[in-house]
Parts: structure tokens; C-alpha cells; sequence
């Protein structure tokens, strides 16, 4: 069986992944070797770091990962983290319009907020001008109410050898959430052909 290495997002955890694990697919979470890696969102971009810098899998799945440099500053929000109520927090996180209203659960005693304030101020270097060095086949899924995150997608398949772009609809940037079953059949028909 394929083992897959599954990269969350910022504010996410390993059972974010137990939908894949639910399909029968065999994750392993934290970071392990395994034949493919999965990233989402800034997992998706930390899969893309450890790829360019050496890491050897089979195949990677990139879902909402952006690859151009960052234009917007995560300052004031990692100065939220390390201040507000946690509440408030959350609901005004889950706002934010790249999420099209879709909300994850999350509890603050699963978190280290100084950890959480730390990932935003970090700088994971853009993957896109060595995009062109992926010596591995990649799938790159964005859910189709997120342009920023499509475009992202397209861009980075027209840039990467043996890359191809699903825009699953009817999700937006939380697409493994939103549509767990369009990711389950993408997945599925991607490690058909490797």
C-alpha cells in the first residue's frame, strides 16, 4: 500500500487527515518517509520547501498552496494569537474571506499560541521560481470559490515537469473539509496512474 506523509495547515491537526485515513488510504502524520506527500495550505508549502531541498517521495499532492511570494503581512494577526480571546479569535479567523464561510472547530488547549504567532511571522521561501526543478509528479487541487488559490494552482502546474490541476467545485479554501469526497476520488485517480 501507498504511504502517505499528510502535511496540515496552519491551525490544523492530524485528525484533520482521518477522512483520508477513513478511505482506507494509509497516512502517517507527523513527518515519516513515506511514497508520497500531501500538503495542505502551508503544509502544502513546507512539502514544497522539503521537496526542492532533497526530500524523496514518489508523487506530491499540493491542495491550496500557494507558490508566488507572500504580498500580505501576517503581523497583526500573529499579534492576535498571542493577545485575544480565543473565541473571538477563531471566529474572526474563520471570517476571512478565503474561507467562503466554511469554519473548522478548533480548541485553544490543543495550540501553543507562541508557536501559532511564530508560523505566521515565518517566511517559507516561494516555491515558484524553482518550481521548474520538481523531479517528481505533482496534482495540484484548489476548490474552485478560492481564485486567489486557483490561480495559484494553475500557475504552479504551467511551471512544474508532470504536473496536472483539479479545481474541485462548490469549496473554497478548505476544500479537504468542504468536499472530502472530491479529494478522496482526485487522490484516488492521481495514484492510479503513478
Amino acid at each position: 500500500m501507498v504511504r502517505i506523509v499528510a502535511l496540515h495547515g496552519f491551525l490544523g491537526t492530524p485528525r484533520d487527515w482521518d477522512f483520508l485515513r477513513e478511505a482506507g488510504f494509509d497516512i502517517v502524520t507527523p513527518p515519516r518517509e513515506g511514497d508520497v506527500i500531501i500538503g495542505y495550505s502551508r503544509g502544502g508549502r513546507l512539502a514544497l520547501q522539503a521537496l526542492l531541498d532533497g526530500a524523496k517521495y514518489e508523487a506530491a499532492v499540493l491542495i491550496s498552496t500557494r507558490v508566488s511570494p507572500a504580498t500580505e503581512s501576517r503581523e497583526a494577526w500573529a499579534q492576535r494569537f498571542e493577545r485575544d480571546d480565543w473565541e473571538t479569535l477563531m471566529r474572526d479567523w474563520n471570517a476571512q474571506p478565503l474561507f467562503g464561510g466554511h469554519v473548522m472547530p478548533r480548541r485553544e488547549e490543543d495550540f501553543d499560541r507562541a508557536e501559532l504567532a511564530r508560523q505566521l511571522r515565518e517566511d517559507i521561501p516561494a516555491a515558484l521560481p524553482r518550481l521548474h526543478e520538481l523531479a517528481l509528479p505533482t496534482l495540484w487541487i484548489a476548490g474552485a470559490r478560492d481564485a486567489k488559490y486557483v490561480a495559484e494552482a494553475e500557475l504552479a502546474a504551467a511551471r512544474a515537469p508532470d504536473a496536472s490541476v483539479e479545481i474541485v467545485e462548490g469549496a473554497a479554501h478548505r476544500v479537504p473539509w468542504e468536499r472530502p469526497g472530491a479529494v478522496v476520488e482526485s487522490l484516488r485517480r492521481f495514484l492510479a496512474l503513478r
